[in-house]
């Protein structure tokens, strides 16, 4: 069972990261719902059977996707009125218990959707991420020159294998071609990548335990309403996203990540660079699991040769508190490398 402490604890350090991360409309929304929860209304009758713990799960994040999800099933209803998404007003000029109010009506009308919601956890799947790892990529096609195969593990809905479509504007560096509908242009701080062209990937595959059809129009509405309501552009990018990664066919194996890297080393062919990926889900692995995986990859990294090299590349929390960081490990030769630093969405990176 989660406490009326435990829960307002982790909506308040969500509220945290809204604001810092430019979503002052979904800090707002978590806030009245905070106010619900100290009441011991609706919203705290809601959560209050979720058992794992609070911030590790996300819970706050499902209860604004579960707010969202609504609103974009019915952008013309109450709710719809105040999402910026759904053509909304952002709740400007509305006071904190009218939020409340019209919040928990919706919650009271459709229960259904919102503790379904709470049965998984949020998966963003977040596009910007790819603006951070093309550098990897980048760096890996420079220093083999040679086309890549990319291996994603803990996918999602596979959005970000599809990087060598999107169009870039890195610092002064502009790649990709610039028709494509999602672009990508972070703060970008440090040095200019020495780049001209994407990297030509040769093939891509990847594995989620529990993989998303983008082909759903269930599983397209999660991946919305996971997104914050006020932040139009991340919107555009995920819709362009799940359209280009239709067209090339993208599909995500349901698998664990271990025995899918397995399976990838044991199969790995000369010619391209062999390229273990992930952003942003390492800390949800189990300990043992991450071990295994890293044992993985260092003994095939061990005895790889130069026609058939093998990248380590990963987006990932240096450690609880401190910032994301994007590392690459190359074999032959096995050196890791901080390559950059940058926030969870990709608006802001400081290249090495």
């Amino acid at each position: 069972m989660t406490s009326v402490d435990e829960a307002c604890s982790a909506f308040e350090t969500q509220v945290g990261h809204c604001e810092a991360m430019g979503s002052p409309f979904t800090a707002r929304i978590l806030n009245a719902l905070i106010a619900d929860i100290r009441m011991s209304g609706p919203v705290a009758d809601l959560i209050a059977p979720f058992e794992t713990e609070a911030i590790a799960a996300a819970l706050a994040l499902r209860v604004a996707g579960a707010f969202h999800g609504r609103a974009l099933l019915e952008p013309t209803s109450a709710l719809g009125g105040i999402y910026p998404t759904c053509g909304g007003d952002g709740a400007v000029g509305m006071s904190g218990e009218d939020l409340r109010e019209l919040l928990v009506a919706d919650l009271v009308a459709h229960r259904d959707h919102y503790g379904r919601y709470l049965e998984s956890p949020p998966q963003t799947n977040e596009v910007g991420r790819s603006a951070i790892m093309i550098g990897g990529y980048l760096q890996i096609a420079a220093e083999t020159n040679l086309p890549l195969d990319v291996r994603e593990i803990g996918s999602s809905a596979g959005l970000n294998l599809s990087f060598d479509q999107f169009s870039y504007q890195l610092g002064d560096v502009r790649l990709g071609g610039q028709t494509s509908r999602v672009h990508l242009a972070p703060k970008w701080q440090g040095a200019a990548l020495a780049a001209s062209e994407l990297p030509v990937v040769r093939s891509r595959m990847a594995c989620d335990i529990a993989p998303l059809d983008i082909r759903s129009p269930e599983t397209r509405l999660r991946l919305q309403s996971y997104v914050w309501a006020d932040q139009l552009e991340r919107m555009e990018r995920l819709q362009g996203a799940l359209d280009i990664a239709e067209q090339q066919n993208v599909r995500v194996e349901e698998a664990s990540a271990d025995i899918f890297v397995e399976r990838v080393l044991q199969a790995r062919d000369p010619g391209a660079a062999l390229v273990i990926s992930h952003t942003v889900m390492w800390q949800y692995m189990p300990q043992e699991l991450r071990r295994h995986i890293r044992d993985l990859i260092t003994s095939a990294g061990d005895v790889a040769q130069s026609d058939a090299p093998l990248a380590w590349l990963r987006f990932e929390p240096r450690d609880k508190m401190g910032p994301l960081v994007l590392q690459l490990t190359l074999w032959p030769g096995g050196d890791t490398r901080e390559l950059a630093i940058a926030d969870p969405h990709g608006r802001q990176v400081k290249w090495h």
